[in-house]
C-alpha cells in the first residue's frame, strides 16, 4: 500500500505550525508502510511464539556461554558510546563556549541496530533483518544509572539459565530483553538475544546555531 499526499495548489501559503502540522502527518504516512510491513511479519510469526521452544527455560550450555558472550559484548559497547560521547562533549562544548563560535547547542545520539544471524532461518538478503533498535542520547552522560554505570541490573527472578543467573547483566542486555519501546524497539527475549549477530552502531552529532534575520547576528 502507498500512500502520497499532493497539495494541487503549491501556492498556498502556510504559517510555521501549519507547515510543522503538515510536515508531521506527511512523516506519520511514510512510516505506515513500513509499520504494516512490520505488523504483518510479525502476524505471520504469531504461531511461533506459542512454541514451548519460543519460550523455553531450559539451554545447553554453549547456548548460555552464548548468552554470556552476548553480555559481555553489550557491555563493550557500553563503554565505547561512554568513552564517545565523553570526547565528543569535551569537543563541542568548547565550541558553545566560545563567543566566537556559531554553535549554541548540540546533540549527540546513537541508535543500535540488533541484526540477524546470517544462519537463522528468517535472514533475508534483501530486508535489513533487524530484530530489534536502541535509541539514546550520549549528551552529557554521569553513567550514576544506565549506560556505562557498572551495576549490576539482573532483576530478581529465578528463571535465567545457569550462570545467567550469577553474573551481573550490563544495561543494555537488561533493556533488551525488559523493556519494550513499540513496534521498531521490541524486547527481545533469550531465545532471540541469541539470534542475533551483529550490531550496528550509528552515532550522529547534531550541530545547533540561530541566525537572527533582523541583526545577523548568530544567537
Amino acid at each position: 500500500m502507498t500512500m502520497n499526499v499532493e497539495w494541487q495548489d503549491k501556492r498556498v501559503i502556510m504559517t510555521p505550525k501549519q507547515r510543522e502540522i503538515l510536515v508531521n502527518f506527511q512523516e506519520q504516512i511514510c512510516n505506515l508502510e513500513s509499520y504494516l510491513g512490520s505488523m504483518r511479519r510479525q502476524l505471520r510469526e504469531l504461531p511461533k511464539h506459542f512454541d514451548s521452544a519460543q519460550n523455553k527455560s531450559e539451554f545447553t550450555t554453549d547456548e548460555i556461554s552464548e548468552l554470556l558472550r552476548f553480555n559481555d559484548r553489550l557491555a563493550e559497547i557500553e563503554h565505547y558510546l561512554c568513552d564517545l560521547g565523553a570526547k565528543e562533549d569535551l569537543h563541542v562544548a568548547a565550541r558553545v563556549s566560545d563567543s566566537n563560535d556559531a554553535l549554541n547547542d548540540y546533540e549527540i545520539d546513537a541508535t543500535l541496530y540488533f541484526t540477524l544471524r546470517e544462519d537463522d532461518p528468517e535472514f533475508d538478503e534483501d530486508d535489513d533483518n533487524f530484530l530489534t533498535q536502541r535509541t539514546m542520547s550520549l549528551k552529557h552522560l554521569d553513567k550514576k544509572w544506565g549506560l556505562g554505570d557498572g551495576r549490576d541490573h539482573r532483576v530478581s527472578i529465578p528463571h535465567f539459565p545457569g550462570s545467567l543467573n550469577e553474573i551481573a547483566h550490563c544495561w543494555l542486555f537488561h533493556d533488551l530483553y525488559d523493556h519494550s519501546y513499540g513496534l521498531e524497539q521490541p524486547a527481545l527475549s533469550l531465545q532471540d538475544c541469541l539470534r542475533v549477530g551483529s550490531i550496528w552502531v550509528d552515532v550522529a552529532v547534531r550541530h545547533q546555531a540561530t541566525l537572527a534575520i533582523k541583526s545577523g547576528k548568530w544567537h
